[in-house]
């Protein structure tokens, strides 16, 4: 069994866990400084629970 970093990993330096009980999910995050956001966007995850935004390309996935 392989336990490298997957592709979705790989490419993107920026990741971060979702707790499911923190859904709704958003990015920028709350604890973003605000001289570093963009505006908010809800964050859809896919049937592997991973999502990524569309502005910064920071990817999620759920815990």
């Amino acid at each position: 069994m392989a336990t490298g970093i997957d592709g979705f990993h790989q490419k993107h330096v920026s990741f971060s866990m979702v707790e499911v009980g923190d859904l709704p999910a958003h990015c920028p995050p709350k604890e973003a400084q605000k001289w570093n956001m963009h505006p908010k966007v809800f964050l859809q995850f896919d049937g592997k629970g991973r999502a990524s935004c569309p502005y910064c390309g920071t990817k999620y996935e759920l815990a």
